[in-house]
């Protein structure tokens, strides 16, 4: 019977320790355990300078980066630290937004992998170039005024990116965006020697 006792006494403190929350700053155990868990990746990351620690510090008290990581922990995603003090949740299935990348303050959410995303360099800048404008922006003031300027963008070429200044500043080309050009209304026509392509110019009948 005492052995019978502690057996299950040892079950008991067994299954108490898997329901513990685990600290962000952990090491992934099995599952989720409804908590968030921060996955280090192999390949230390360097120390931030003190622009980067500026930004972590300022998205830090806007709140961003807590609204980041609560979509993050909501959404289910693979949860990762980053780079130069980004945290990157991959595996992001919500159907909004449509990118297969956005950033909210210092988190980097993205429909890939965490490892995918961080092999792909240039839009990884290009979204931590967003990190830095939602601290210049004091935090969520940045929302209501990146969506003022995709809507200007969208009247002035029908594509949210294209003029977008936020997007301009932080590279069209690596966030998937066209040039500037008016996409609305199509490209220009081609002129050959003076005619367009909606036919010949039509020859003038002397008398």
């Amino acid at each position: 019977m005492p052995s019978i006792i502690s057996a299950s006494n040892d079950q008991v403190k067994a299954h108490r320790w898997n329901r513990r929350p685990l600290a962000s700053s952990l090491i992934q155990g099995p599952g989720y355990h409804d908590v968030m868990t921060v996955l280090p990746r192999s390949g230390g990351h360097g120390p931030l300078t003190a622009a980067q620690r500026l930004r972590q510090g300022a998205n830090l008290v806007n709140g961003t980066t807590l609204l980041g990581l609560a979509v993050a922990v909501a959404a289910r995603t693979d949860l990762a630290a980053g780079p130069r003090g980004l945290l990157i949740a991959g595996e992001y299935r919500w159907r909004l937004p449509f990118a297969g990348a956005f950033t909210l303050g210092n988190v980097v959410l993205c429909r890939s992998t965490a490892d995918e995303l961080l092999a792909r360099h240039e839009l990884l800048r290009h979204e931590e170039k967003h990190s830095s404008q939602y601290a210049w922006c004091l935090g969520v003031p940045f929302l209501p005024l990146y969506f003022l300027a995709a809507g200007w963008s969208m009247l002035r070429t029908g594509n949210p990116g294209t003029s977008n200044v936020f997007e301009r500043h932080a590279g069209l080309a690596a966030g998937g965006y066209p040039p500037k050009a008016s996409l609305r209304h199509g490209p220009a026509r081609p002129e050959v020697h003076g005619v367009g392509l909606r036919g010949r110019r039509r020859r003038r009948h002397t008398p």
